[in-house]
């Protein structure tokens, strides 16, 4: 079993460097699962990542939802104090990029709790629905006080086996292209 540091890093090298219409293939597949999903469909405010390159493609997602009239929560990090929290998204047009090449909302809007699902990312996950992020536990922080649903998406080889620490929250359901894991 390798560290958490071994398999971030071979599980980021995997997802930086699949094949394009493989990637795309998979994001297409977990977005129809995802829309499909009876705690997507409930939800009346979902917070989400706006994605990087190499995960999965959240802004068609994101899009979809401000069309339906969703609220959706994007993720703000505070990066001295290493709190984050969620702030509305009204459009696509009010994003920019952080020093981390993090995207977020640059315009001022609600920040809020009250949120019915989290799409919850990660770059390395186990069966029991832990994961191992990009090493700034900022959702297991948040998570640890939250009550509402929780949905990953993610590649097949982002399922690996990892012993879980005190600290980790895991999350409710797992979707991959084709298979859930987790609750029904």
């Amino acid at each position: 079993m390798s560290n958490k540091k071994n398999l971030r890093k071979e599980i980021l090298n995997l997802m930086r460097n699949q094949d394009i219409s493989q990637k795309e293939q998979y994001d297409l597949n977990l977005k129809e699962q995802l829309f499909e999903h009876n705690n997507f469909k409930q939800a009346n405010s979902i917070a989400i990542v706006m994605s990087m390159d190499h995960e999965v493609n959240t802004i068609p997602i994101i899009e979809h939802l401000l069309n339906i009239g969703k609220k959706v929560f994007v993720p703000r990090t505070n990066y001295e104090t290493k709190q984050m929290e969620f702030q509305r998204i009204l459009d696509l047009n009010s994003i920019a990029i952080d020093q981390k090449g993090i995207k977020y909302v640059n315009q001022e809007t609600e920040i809020s709790d009250d949120i019915d699902l989290i799409i919850v990312p990660g770059v390395v996950f186990n069966q029991a629905g832990y994961r191992i992020g990009y090493g700034g536990g900022y959702y297991d922080k948040y998570l640890s006080r939250y009550n509402g649903h929780t949905i990953s998406l993610l590649y097949p080889f982002q399922l690996r086996n990892f012993d879980a620490e005190s600290h980790d929250i895991p999350v409710d359901e797992m979707l991959t292209p084709n298979d859930i894991y987790g609750e029904e």
